[in-house]
């Protein structure tokens, strides 16, 4: 391991940091990029169509003496763990149609045509000779994998998804941040100033005397908006956010009414048809029970009432997507750029907001919600995505210009209760 970095194999490499037995061998192919490769792990002709193919997706056949690529049959995958990954590709040699592992795993298992003899490498490498196979203890996915790699190319957070809600719930979470967090109407906010209460509070259209349920309030920013144009507003919330709000509604004597409750829990303090229009502003993505919170909401609206929320977007913000810069240390937007990890994974998420204890998330695809809000009775009058104004930009270029310029951070949906 005397080679610069530029002259290591990147697979070689990575094998290595698994099993110390593992020759790092020089690359001679793609030198420059941020995987350079050696002769063993760079591409191979496919016998069939005489494509050029990258070493795992294709495969070598022993008794007919031919490659086969994945582009020429139809492969199939298998899931098993060996060096970086846990699976790999088995395909069907399309001379006899015995299948095969891909050259990845072949290697790792022995069988490759450069360790049994059946070719001879036309460069200098040493081949590994995986006898004993001791291998380091490893978690997936792997640093070398697709969206790893390029993670670890730039400054991106990590987000840890969780199995169970054992250590952490929306209530302890919120407790533990209610004394951090900022209020949005604190000068200098960026988000809610410019993107996301404009939009809520347009959608709502709040009229004097209108009876106005501000569900999971927290600190009360909302309701106090919504009281000073001459609604009556109740505000309820699970965390010590509440706390803050009444403090403050001590001083301001706005006459709201706040109560410490569960979103999930609305029908056991609001009859039917109680309130002429809700609002949940960014909690809905932290409510568990989205299902109950949905369709209570439903309950003690009245008929004809609106409901309008707002969450982080489900496809373009955190945990679905996050973001890198490479260089990680610049300052400039077009060298930062949104990375999609996984849309469909609904497990418990917690989110870094920069303090001690992070943001417990409930990530879910907007379908899920869409399809509750129809099972309702909650019909879709208006959806949002706001994008930053030229003048948004023009005040706040290192937040907005090649971002929320670009791709939505969140989503808004207004709905009329039929």
């Amino acid at each position: 391991m005397n080679k610069t970095e530029s002259e290591r194999c990147f697979y070689c490499k990575e094998y290595y940091k698994v099993t110390q037995e593992y020759p790092v061998n020089t690359a001679t192919y793609d030198v420059g990029s941020f995987t350079p490769r050696c002769f063993l792990h760079w591409q191979y002709e496919c016998s069939k169509c005489k494509e050029m193919t990258h070493f795992n997706g294709i495969a070598w056949c022993s008794d007919c003496k031919v490659f086969t690529c994945i582009r020429c049959v139809e492969e199939k995958m298998v899931k098993e763990e060996f060096l970086i990954y846990n699976y790999y590709y088995n395909i069907p040699c399309h001379n006899c149609n015995s299948t095969n592992p891909a050259l990845d795993f072949t290697e790792f298992e022995g069988t490759h045509p450069f360790q049994i003899g059946d070719l001879i490498p036309k460069e200098d490498i040493v081949i590994w000779m995986p006898i004993y196979k001791e291998l380091n203890q490893q978690e997936f996915p792997h640093r070398a994998w697709g969206s790893e790699r390029i993670l670890d190319l730039g400054k991106a957070p990590r987000h840890t998804r969780l199995d169970s809600l054992d250590e952490y719930t929306p209530k302890s979470t919120w407790d533990k941040m209610a004394t951090l967090w900022v209020s949005p109407e604190t000068e200098g906010e960026y988000h809610h100033t410019n993107l996301i209460l404009p939009e809520v509070y347009r959608m709502l259209d709040a009229q004097e005397n209108e009876k106005i349920l501000d569900v999971a309030c927290g600190e009360g920013t909302v309701a106090r908006y919504l009281a000073k144009l001459g609604t009556k507003v109740t505000g309820i919330d699970i965390s010590k956010m509440i706390d803050r709000a009444m403090e403050r509604e001590n001083k301001d004597k706005l006459d709201i009414h706040y109560i410490k409750m569960a979103a999930e829990e609305l029908d056991k303090e609001f009859g039917r048809d109680t309130f002429d229009k809700i609002v949940c502003n960014m909690a809905l993505m932290d409510i568990a029970d989205y299902k109950n919170t949905i369709k209570n909401i439903s309950n003690v609206l009245k008929g004809g009432g609106i409901f309008v929320f707002s969450i982080t977007h489900p496809a373009y913000a955190w945990p679905a997507t996050t973001s890198m810069r490479v260089p990680q240390d610049s300052q400039r937007n077009e060298d930062k750029r949104k990375i999609a990890l996984d849309y469909f994974d609904e497990r418990p998420t917690l989110i870094p907001f920069g303090f001690e204890t992070p943001s417990l998330a409930f990530p879910r695809p907007v379908s899920k919600y869409v399809n509750e809000l129809v099972k309702n009775n909650l019909e879709i009058i208006e959806m949002s995505e706001p994008k930053a104004s030229e003048e948004i930009v023009e005040k706040y270029p290192r937040q907005a210009y090649l971002d929320n310029d670009t791709l939505p951070d969140f989503l808004m949906i207004k709905t009329k209760k039929k």
